[in-house]
């Protein structure tokens, strides 16, 4: 396994963060605000993203599940991706037309829906086409896609909303995830599944009894997902805010443009650590770096609590994205190492999307009530207490660490 097919298995990855980066990061924050009263904009960015995703933590263990049992000869994994992306690309167009808060919502959901029924697949396809000894570099790549995908994402939105042309931003998108989408259907080759009696299906109350039964035995999986949803809680609580805080807190001009800024910082650090985050994982083992990683989103959290300048922003960014680097890739991996059934690895990656999803749900519609009512207090405090929050939430997953060690051994 060389790294032209690493690349070839990450672009998919780079499609969809693509997409959402540009909706949440940039179209969403802007979009918003034309359509509810100022008073409201924080929680309705909450509500959108929490609604949202709650749908795509119920869809994506289930399309997960479903692809480990097809039997398609072209693979598992690749006819769930073109059909969950082919219904994505419609909805993606009517979220940048949406003229009220309710069809907008609901555009969100069915998006999420579709897009999920890609997404939870597609998470099987390291474990099932990787060796155990280069799954921390395939997770490096799978980090380097996603986080590349969600700047060009977000910077490429910000510069069509800054010149004016949001449709343009949601246009982009569909673009991107068709080019994606065709190159990952020729150019990733899956065997033909083959298929036993110990695959067969029986009952939905069964399959539920036997997933359970494998997560009472597995807790250091439970507890892993745990820690990652704590961690994504810390980021996301900064990352669909960063414009509000940009244009309001700071009052700086160009919003769009430096939020791509603060964005890049985060993610050019964060590409910067992949790789060697991801060979030192496979050398020297994934639980000292993921801590590592926790400690330095506690201090970009505190840095950001301090700032007083965009250029201490950019900074406080910059250390955020060190420790959303390792981060990235040696959780990613753990999370591999830790699967409860070898033979359904699209179910339970689903599963640990409940950290990422639940995290950036989670944070949101909090981040967003307490934006709103802090600031209400005092103009501008609110993002002194997202930032303080995001500390929190970084400590806590560094301390659920130690829970998952010990159920390891």
């Amino acid at each position: 396994m060389n790294t032209a097919f690493f690349f070839r298995i990450s672009i998919f990855w780079l499609g969809l963060s693509y997409m959402w980066g540009a909706l949440n990061i940039q179209f969403l924050p802007y979009h918003i605000p034309q359509i509810v009263p100022v008073h409201l904009q924080g929680t309705a960015i909450g509500l959108i993203v929490f609604v949202g995703l709650l749908t795509a933590i119920a869809v994506q263990p289930i399309a997960g599940a479903i692809s480990d049992r097809a039997t398609f000869k072209v693979g598992r994994r690749r006819p769930f991706m073109v059909v969950g992306i082919f219904l994505s690309i419609p909805l993606v167009i009517v979220v940048g037309i949406s003229d009220s808060l309710s069809l907008l919502l609901i555009t969100v959901i069915f998006l999420q829906i579709a897009a999920n029924v890609a997404q939870g697949p597609y998470q099987g396809i390291i474990p099932d086409l990787v060796n155990p000894s280069a799954r921390g570099r395939a997770s490096g790549f799978f980090g380097m896609a996603n986080l590349a995908g969600t700047m060009i994402g977000a910077g490429i939105a910000g510069l069509f909303i800054a010149s004016n042309q949001p449709v343009w931003a949601t246009v982009s998108i569909a673009l991107v995830l068709l080019m994606t989408t065709l190159f990952s259907w020729f150019a990733v080759s899956e065997p033909v599944p083959i298929r036993d009696q110990r695959d067969n299906f029986e009952s939905i109350r069964q399959e539920v009894l036997i997933r359970i039964s494998q997560l009472r035995k597995h807790e250091a999986f439970m507890w892993m997902v745990f820690s990652r949803l704590m961690f994504f809680m810390g980021l996301q609580a900064m990352d669909n805010f960063l414009r509000l805080f940009i244009a309001d807190g700071l009052g700086e001009s160009d919003p769009e443009i430096k939020t791509t800024v603060v964005l890049a910082a985060v993610i050019v650090m964060a590409l910067i650590v992949s790789a060697p985050a991801g060979y030192l994982a496979d050398r020297y083992g994934r639980l000292l770096l993921v801590a590592a990683s926790c400690i330095c989103g506690v201090v970009g959290a505190l840095l950001l609590l301090l700032s007083q300048s965009f250029s201490q922003v950019v900074f406080a960014a910059g250390v955020v994205g060190v420790g959303l680097g390792g981060f990235t890739v040696s959780d990613w991996a753990i999370g591999i190492d830790l699967l409860p059934d070898r033979k359904a690895p699209g179910l339970y990656m689903g599963i640990t999307n409940l950290g990422q999803a639940g995290g950036d749900a989670l944070a949101t519609l909090s981040a967003g009530i307490v934006l709103d009512l802090f600031n209400h207090l005092e103009p501008g405090l609110g993002y002194r207490a997202i930032f303080t929050m995001m500390a929190i939430f970084f400590v806590t997953s560094c301390v659920l660490l130690g829970v998952v060690r010990n159920k390891m051994t």
